[in-house]
C-alpha cells in the first residue's frame, strides 16, 4: 500500500489531518501508526535504530537537526512526534462519542536510544477493527 493511501486510511480513522513539518516527519508518523494499527500491542519500543529506518534518516543528519534547531535527538524527537503522541480515537456508543487518548505514556530515555508507546487499552477493539479493514484495503492494492 502506498503511504499516500495509508496516510488518507490514517486521517479518515483518526478523524484528523496532520501538519507535517517534513518528510521525516511524516514517514515516522504513519510508519509508527501503520504498526500501532497492524499489530495493535499494548506497548510498543522502538530503538534509535528503528526509529531512523521507519522514517529513512537518520537522527544525526545535520540538515535534519537544522530543520528543528536541536542540538540534542530526543528534543528532535519530541518534537517530530507532538502530533502523534496527542492522538485521540473517537468512538461510537449508544450515548454518543467518546474520546480516548491512543497513548497511555510515552516513554523517551535520555540518550534517545529507545522509546517505548504504551497504548491506552481502551483503544484496542477500534485497533483491532482498523486492522481488518486496512488489511482488506491492502489486499485492494
Amino acid at each position: 500500500m502506498k503511504n499516500g493511501v495509508l496516510l488518507q486510511f490514517i486521517q479518515n480513522h483518526f478523524q484528523t489531518r496532520f501538519r507535517f513539518r517534513n518528510a521525516f516527519e511524516a514517514q515516522l508518523t504513519v510508519q509508527i501508526l501503520s504498526r500501532l494499527i497492524g499489530e495493535h500491542p499494548e506497548s510498543l519500543l522502538l530503538t534509535r535504530r528503528d526509529v531512523e529506518v521507519l522514517a529513512g534518516f537518520s537522527l544525526d543528519n545535520p540538515a535534519l537537526r537544522r530543520e528543528y534547531f536541536s542540538k540534542s535527538a530526543m528534543t528532535l524527537l519530541e518534537t517530530a512526534l507532538d502530533e502523534l503522541v496527542t492522538l485521540s480515537v473517537i468512538t461510537q456508543r449508544d450515548q454518543g462519542r467518546i474520546r480516548y487518548p491512543l497513548f497511555r505514556s510515552v516513554q523517551l530515555d535520555q540518550v534517545c536510544q529507545r522509546i517505548v508507546f504504551n497504548l491506552n487499552l481502551d483503544v484496542l477493539p477500534q485497533l483491532t477493527d482498523w486492522s481488518r479493514e486496512l488489511q482488506q484495503e491492502q489486499e485492494r492494492f
